[in-house]
């Protein structure tokens, strides 16, 4: 039996966030596919969000968060636009599965948690 110490192992402190998102790739069926969803929780390094796809872990996706990238000058904020490996997945009910990725070489600029 497993107990909770209440020790989070996490690297990255975690924002629960309702932002949309739109996440691309293939399910472990090979298929495409090109989600518009919401992220769950985020944090600099990845987010987890709720899909109706099966995917696998380690499987690459690219995830685009609007309006959440750099700024630019006279502009204001870019997409944030990264490449993802599923770090996890859980099949939480009828046909819907919660994801959690990790960004790779890329990390979300967090500007406080009252943006999400």
């Amino acid at each position: 039996m497993m107990q909770n110490l209440g020790v989070d192992k996490r690297s990255q402190r975690r924002v629960e966030a309702a932002i949309p998102i739109r996440v691309r790739g293939l399910d472990t069926h090979g298929n495409e596919f090109d989600d518009f969803t919401t992220a769950l929780e985020v944090s600099r390094r990845g987010l987890s969000f709720f899909t109706r796809h099966e995917l696998a872990v380690f499987a690459n996706l690219t995830v685009l968060i609007p309006g959440r990238g750099p700024m630019r000058p006279g502009q204001g904020p870019n997409d944030f636009f990264a490449e993802a490996a599923v770090v996890r997945t859980v099949h939480e009910r009828a046909e819907l599965y919660r994801v959690g990725v990790r960004f790779m070489g890329a990390s979300l600029p967090m500007y406080s948690a009252e943006i999400f």
